[in-house]
């Protein structure tokens, strides 16, 4: 009898270690193919689709790189010497009609942002003469800033890789990035969708969050 005991306790834990390896297999194929997902993330902003692109939050933005307004030459570090600031990176005001929407829009909460502390900039790869022209058309109250050779956009890490040839190559994902007056961002928000952009209660609870 003691025998027959012996011998099955043996079986079961032949079988136990079988199965142990078999989970642990399991287990290990599942992380595999979870590392091998794009990687994605749950946007503060809920509803724009967002991705993992671009600088992370607690990096440090590209300040000397070159950019122009309608006034003339300046760079993200000379800007942020105004004060932090909320970045809107967009396509084009010039052909992308989702943009030309969101920079009008966004014209509605400069004081709210102001009285949060942070001016508000619109960046997009147009040439200050195309930028300078939509805004005055559209009464913007906030300055564009114009990154024509997509540097700022690159040292964002935001250039969207999908266009290699035509008008669109060198457009960022459309995105937007709260930066404080050192240059370290503290907020942001990637769509991966560029039909699907933040709106301005999403954008100041944001900030908010901070």
């Amino acid at each position: 009898m003691k025998r027959a005991m012996l011998l099955l306790s043996s079986t079961a834990a032949v079988a136990l270690s079988g199965c142990s390896e078999s989970a642990d297999e399991a287990d290990s194929a599942l992380t595999e193919q979870v590392d091998s997902k794009p990687e994605t993330v749950v946007s503060p902003i809920s509803g724009t689709e967002s991705i993992d692109a671009g600088l992370a939050v607690g990096d440090q933005a590209p300040m000397a790189a070159g950019l122009l307004t309608d006034a003339g030459e300046t760079t993200l570090g000379k800007i942020l010497e105004n004060g932090p600031a909320l970045v809107v990176f967009t396509r084009s005001v010039e052909w992308c009609p989702y943009c030309q929407t969101q920079l009008k829009s966004i014209n509605a909460i400069v004081d709210d942002l102001k009285d949060r502390g942070y001016n508000l900039y619109g960046l997009s790869y147009d040439s200050p003469d195309k930028q300078d022209r939509f805004a005055k058309n559209q009464m913007l109250q906030y300055q564009m800033l114009s990154d024509q050779p997509s540097k700022v956009i690159d040292g964002f890490g935001l250039r969207d890789p999908q266009y290699t040839d035509g008008r669109a190559v060198g457009v960022p994902y459309a995105s937007v990035f709260v930066i404080d007056k050192n240059g370290k961002i503290i907020a942001k928000s990637v769509s991966g969708n560029y039909k699907k952009r933040p709106s301005n209660e999403q954008i100041l609870a944001l900030v908010d969050s901070i």
